[in-house]
């Protein structure tokens, strides 16, 4: 599970990739700013279907979403994270 210390969680990164405000996503998404930033923060994690609905508007498949969170670490660099990710998605 993704933790407070991890600013790079997946759901931080793929926000980022795709170019969304936390305003933005959190309407896109019917939930408030505050849970998106909980839901980045690892204070929060989002439920089934929050991540079905993540998977769907960032066009990626919900098991990516769940196993890059599962495999999160604190200590991995934020830019070696924001590669793994790329990798993933641009195959």
């Amino acid at each position: 599970m993704v933790t407070k210390k991890n600013s790079a969680n997946i759901y931080h990164l793929l926000r980022i990739a795709k170019g969304y405000q936390v305003k933005e996503l959190a309407d896109e998404l019917r939930i408030t700013p505050a849970y998106v930033n909980a839901i980045e923060n690892g204070t929060r994690f989002p439920s089934t279907r929050l991540i079905k609905d993540y998977s769907q508007l960032f066009e990626v498949d919900e098991e990516l979403i769940l196993n890059f969170s599962r495999e999160s670490d604190a200590s991995i660099p934020f830019e070696n994270i924001l590669f793994r990710l790329l990798k993933m998605i641009c195959k």
